[in-house]
């Protein structure tokens, strides 16, 4: 290895472009795979949460005591049937032919779909939940001392960060697969 050699590793290095390296076909096909499960798996328990929601706050609003917290509960299940057929509308939909067409194109595609969907997962996931909520910690406040009602606003407030924070982190490690995937120029016979 020669000086000029080492120095362009050196700044591919420190430029961070080392760790977006080519993926090989075997890999993308696997990474693909990997990829179905986990957004499979990930419906299935977002649509089970929608359910014990919907069966929960529909007990409470039947329940509960005061037009407050049967109008917050009744919010509440809207709430997370939007947030549930947004689930439905924005995922990538696997396709049964993508084997046998470009494997390449296609894995990017479900990762620029899940990439969009998990940055705009305050639009769509948290924001309809947010008018039910209130309102139902509203009706909550009566009966809650001062502090009581703060400290159970800032959990719900934290919870709903958190995942927010959650969903924008996977959304840059889906961003980092996709440059790996552009860096890579298909060879033939690659698809």
């Amino acid at each position: 290895m020669n000086p000029s050699d080492d120095r362009r590793l050196r700044a591919l290095w420190q430029s961070g472009d080392a760790g977006i390296a080519a993926l090989p076909l075997a890999e993308i096909k696997r990474r693909a795979g990997t990829l179905s499960d986990g957004i499979a798996r990930r419906n299935r328990r977002e649509y089970i949460a929608v359910g014990l929601v919907t069966v929960i706050f529909a007990l409470y609003a039947a329940f509960l005591p005061g037009y407050w917290l049967k109008t917050g509960s009744l919010l509440i299940i809207a709430g997370a049937l939007v947030a549930g057929r947004q689930l439905a509308r924005r995922t990538s939909q696997p396709d049964p032919g993508a084997e046998a067409g470009d494997i390449r194109t296609y894995y990017r595609a479900r990762l620029v779909t899940e990439e969009h969907m998990l940055m705009r997962v305050g639009r769509w996931y948290l924001a309809p939940l947010i008018p039910g909520l209130a309102v139902f910690l509203a009706g909550l406040a009566p009966s809650l001392s001062p502090f009581g009602f703060v400290a159970l606003v800032a959990v719900h407030a934290l919870v709903f960060l958190g995942i927010w924070l959650l969903n924008r982190r996977g959304a840059a490690m889906l961003r980092r697969q996709i440059a790996r995937l552009d860096a890579a120029a298909p060879s033939k016979g690659e698809n």
